[in-house]
């Protein structure tokens, strides 16, 4: 077996957390599992392999959900974080709400009781007074209370299952595949939130996906009473969907 060749980040990762020197038997096992902390818009959220390992690509997903209660000037914003997985994008919106004072209701949901514990230890650890916070297990909204968000959070399983084997083995042999797999297209939990979706969204409210950077807005079935637009991530890459009611 070839010796693993840790990468600088990865190095620094390790150090950070008290490996002097890299562990010799975690094969390709992400660092971030192996020290069991990921930093995801400057908080510390704990991980392990019931949940996603969070990417940079996806803290765009929170400054979206930022510039939209800014300009819709939502002083009390509605929040649902569907496949909350690790808390990281509502726990985070809550976190930088709380800096600026503005209150929030947040649901975070996850079909997993073990992800949900998760992102239950975050909030406790990461928000100082965690309060209009909701915890529910969902298989997307099929359990939510009646309720009008003004910003959805998702990011669902979007990898098309053909592509899944070419995932490297750090991300395919240890993040939850549940957590990866969206059918045959990548579009089939995505495609069904959306259905559900003008059922909960308010009339100022926007839900934010991110997708695969294979897809674009006509990969996904859209109902006719919402309108989409795509936004490019932090590498240029078409990653996020804009979904709102059309009025």
């Amino acid at each position: 077996m070839n010796q693993r060749t840790f990468s600088p980040y990865e190095l620094n990762h390790l150090r950070k957390y008290g490996f002097s020197k890299p562990p010799t038997s975690i094969d390709e096992q992400p660092v971030e599992y192996v020290t069991g902390h990921v930093e995801f818009r400057d908080l510390d959220f704990l991980v392990n392999p019931s949940v996603l390992i969070p990417r940079l690509e996806s803290e765009k997903l929170v400054q979206l959900a930022l510039e939209h209660v800014q300009t819709q000037v939502l002083e009390h914003p509605a929040i649902a974080d569907i496949g909350t997985g690790s808390g990281c994008l509502g726990l985070s919106l809550a976190s930088a709400l709380q800096k600026q004072q503005t209150p929030y209701t947040l649901y975070l949901s996850d079909i997993s009781p073990s992800a949900l514990s998760t992102a239950r230890e975050n909030a406790e650890r990461l928000l100082p007074s965690p309060v209009n916070l909701f915890f529910q297990e969902s298989d997307l909204l099929d359990n939510y209370p009646h309720v009008k968000f003004d910003i959805i959070l998702a990011n669902l399983p979007y990898i098309p299952s053909d592509n899944i084997p070419a995932l490297p083995h750090s991300v395919k042999d240890f993040e939850p595949l549940s957590a990866l797999d969206g059918g045959h297209d990548g579009a089939v939990f995505i495609n069904r939130l959306l259905k559900q979706i003008p059922h909960f969204l308010s009339t100022k409210g926007v839900a934010l996906f991110e997708i695969d950077d294979t897809q674009t807005i006509n990969t996904f079935s859209i109902p006719k009473t919402l309108q989409v637009s795509a936004e490019k991530d932090l590498f240029g890459v078409s990653r996020f969907l804009l979904v709102s009611l059309k009025l």
